[in-house]
């Protein structure tokens, strides 16, 4: 009897065990099924998000753009995903002279992103940047998302200069990208870069276009003209409280040069031209001896050579350069604006300091103009460094990623 009822009593903690372990198992089951209800709603969620809302658009348009922008390349992930580019070129007629268009549109006839098909206008710095393979890039990684990508440059950025009447060139052009095939009613922003940024500015306060521009993104530019010649003289900035040296890479100089000295006598100009670098042989004190009083002072502020006697130099440039310096700033347009803006620039820029996007951006707070600021660590000018750490990468490209999102939610 008493080996039946242990053997009895064996049987039952058996059939106990054995049903803790059924029971464990449904439960399992009915986890892994609740937690792949959950998932699948998330992901159904995520995906409405992503195809409905317009933040949710620009993010994920961001996060494919991303890799396109830290590697200067197009990722293998865009390039499956995205659609196919066609690319063309096309010109239009502004009061300055003729725009050079390139055109880079989705060949599909549905955006990748549902709804989110619109356009974006970019105007690249001095030069001709048409051939750049990080603008190639960028353009062609902006279309495989859905966006409609014009690039812009005038005769006189193509010379390194600038010109106030190359604003109405950025509106031809942004009336162009409007006029594309199924862009009617859809939203435009623009991006300029450097030297862009000031034709964008003029562009984005016309009272043709300022109430249909999206947004206005500006990277690596400027805000006052006289207080960037300041730095150039000075070859110093002011900046958290102490002053840093700063020094200048050859193309602004270059910029710079052409611009502040069209006022001087023809051959004093040529000839401080054929003076900066990087080709250029340095005047001698004979030399510049020679030179007019505003001569001296506009060659002296380009070499840095009187940092002491900068505001003495820019007064005495003619009063033609000082309206000329006014008429090319942004800030003195920047009341007739309404899109929001976004300012990007690297903390160590040498082509222009980030002290004039941190007075950009003091400027709009104090106007209570809808702005994002974002410096960053990681850029040459407006082109990605080489040999960066991982965290770097990853404390700025999180913060870029997150501004690309605000900013094509604007678009999407």
């Amino acid at each position: 009897m008493d080996a039946i009822r242990i053997q009895s009593k064996q049987k039952r903690k058996s059939d106990a065990g054995e049903g803790r372990k059924r029971g464990g198992k449904r439960r399992g089951r009915i986890y892994v099924r609740n937690a792949a209800r959950g998932a699948l709603l998330l992901l159904f969620l995520l995906g409405l998000a992503l195809s409905l809302l317009p933040q949710g658009r620009g993010f994920a348009r961001s996060a494919l753009l991303l890799p396109a922008l830290v590697s200067a390349s197009e990722p293998p992930l865009l390039v499956a995903s995205g659609e196919r580019v066609r690319h063309r070129q096309m010109t239009v007629p502004s009061s300055n002279g003729t725009v050079y268009l390139d055109l880079y549109e989705p060949s599909g006839s549905t955006p990748a992103l549902s709804a989110a098909r619109g356009g974006i206008l970019i105007v690249p710095g001095a030069g001709d940047n048409r051939q750049v393979p990080q603008l190639i890039n960028l353009s062609r990684a902006l279309a495989r998302t859905g966006l409609v990508v014009m690039d812009m440059v005038t005769p006189t950025l193509m010379n390194y200069d600038l010109s106030a009447q190359d604003g109405d060139a950025v509106v031809q052009a942004f009336r162009a990208l409007a006029r594309q095939p199924g862009m009617e009613g859809r939203r435009i922003g623009m991006l300029a870069f450097s030297a862009g940024v000031p034709l964008t500015s003029f562009a984005a306060a016309d009272e043709r276009i300022r109430d249909q521009v999206a947004f206005m993104a500006v990277f690596g530019g400027y805000f006052q003209t006289e207080s960037l010649l300041r730095a150039f003289g000075r070859r110093a900035i002011d900046i958290d409280g102490k002053t840093e040296h700063w020094q200048p890479t050859e193309v602004p100089i270059q910029v710079m040069g052409n611009m502040i000295t069209q006022a001087l006598p023809p051959a004093e100009s040529e000839r401080i031209k054929g003076a900066l670098p990087p080709k250029g042989k340095p005047l001698t004190p004979g030399e510049l001896a020679q030179f007019s009083t505003a001569g001296r002072a506009a060659y002296e502020l380009l070499m840095g050579n009187a940092p002491a006697e900068v505001e003495q130099n820019i007064a005495a440039l003619p009063p033609a350069s000082h309206a000329l310096l006014n008429e090319l700033s942004p800030s003195r347009v920047l009341a007739q604006i309404r899109a929001p803006i976004f300012l990007l620039h690297d903390r160590n820029d040498a082509s222009i300091p980030c002290t004039e996007s941190r007075a950009f951006a003091a400027a709009l707070q104090r106007l209570h103009h809808p702005y994002d600021y974002v410096e960053f660590h990681i850029f040459d000018h407006v082109e990605m460094r080489s040999h960066l750490e991982a965290g770097q990468l990853l404390g700025d490209g999180t913060r870029l990623l997150l501004l690309m999102s605000r900013l094509f939610a604007n678009v999407s």
